[in-house]
């Protein structure tokens, strides 16, 4: 089934363009989600300038010297758990194992 409507969001990278805005969302900071994503700074401004392109609006606002979240970004929000949740279950079924636990093959050490 073919669902041009969604193409928009397929060229622009939009998952990466996610994973930058709730980064930036969680931290406040442009800067602090470059350090934590090991991206330079002007790449984290650039995947939010393009998400606002893609989504036809701003997403992010300084205010008080935090970025804070346009009505257009608290709406992505909630897109963006909800997207993040899934893909956390996907991983989880697909591995069953917790996160962060190494395997125990891998973890002796000789």
């Amino acid at each position: 089934m073919s669902r041009p409507r969604y193409r928009r969001y397929f060229r622009h990278g939009f998952l990466p363009q996610l994973i930058a805005f709730e980064a930036c969302l969680r931290l406040g900071s442009v800067t602090r989600a470059a350090e934590e994503l090991s991206l330079a700074q002007p790449t984290v401004s650039g995947l939010l300038r393009k998400l606002s392109e893609t989504v036809g609006s701003p997403v992010m606002q300084a205010r008080y010297g935090r970025m804070e979240p346009t009505e257009a970004g608290r709406g992505l929000e909630s897109l963006c758990t909800e997207m993040f949740e899934a893909i956390d279950r996907f991983d989880e079924a697909r591995d069953p194992r917790p996160a962060g636990r190494v395997p125990e093959a891998a973890s002796a050490v000789q």
